[in-house]
């Protein structure tokens, strides 16, 4: 094996039986826009190894590091690949918990890799930063009556109305709470909303 090292970016790159880690790159490294625009580009025809390839060439730095982390996660969500959804989810759940999006990700993608009970558990926790979030409460509702505790489903279910109307009409469409379906009409939850 021949072991070589050229710079990337002042940085490190080692070239093993004469094929460089730089073809994980795009052949010349452009300005961050270039590389951004590529990748969405990329991603909108869903070939996404070679948005993922112009990712890689965004420098390791505010703000490209995190809009490369999010467009990964797309990435990975779209893909269905729930262990590295989850990955980059938690990451930047654990990065910047003070934006909820992460935590409803990263319980999203665990409850496909791993159980509802441990995306519930993601939740319970982001509850306590993020009281007055609707969706937390949507899908701890959803969490709660495939996990067969219909009364607490229709809690967080009623408490997610209380932040947004749009809820109501949620409810009745999500698979997950097929269940509770009748009771959610009993209380009049089918009433079309204006």
């Amino acid at each position: 094996m021949l072991f070589l090292c050229r710079l990337r970016r002042g940085k490190p790159s080692i070239i093993l039986n004469n094929q460089s880690v730089m073809q994980n790159l795009p052949p010349h490294i452009l300005k961050p826009e270039v590389h951004w625009q590529r990748a969405q580009g990329y991603f909108e025809l869903e070939m996404y190894d070679l948005a993922q390839r112009e990712l890689r060439a965004l420098p390791e730095e505010e703000p490209w590091q995190k809009r490369s982390k999010i467009f990964s996660l797309n990435i990975y969500q779209e893909m269905e690949n729930w262990k590295k959804t989850r990955k980059v989810a938690r990451s930047l759940r654990y990065e910047f918990p003070e934006e909820v999006d992460w935590w409803i990700a990263d319980a999203y993608a665990t409850r496909r890799c791993d159980s509802v009970a441990e995306a519930r558990s993601i939740l319970i926790e982001a509850l306590a930063l993020h009281y007055e979030d609707g969706l937390i409460r949507f899908n701890l509702a959803c969490y709660a009556c495939v996990l067969k505790s219909p009364g607490e489903c229709l809690d967080f279910l009623k408490e997610a109305v209380k932040r947004d109307e749009k809820f109501k009409l949620l409810a009745l469409e999500d698979e997950d709470l097929k269940e509770v379906r009748d009771a959610l009409l009993k209380l009049g939850w089918g009433k079309a909303i204006v």
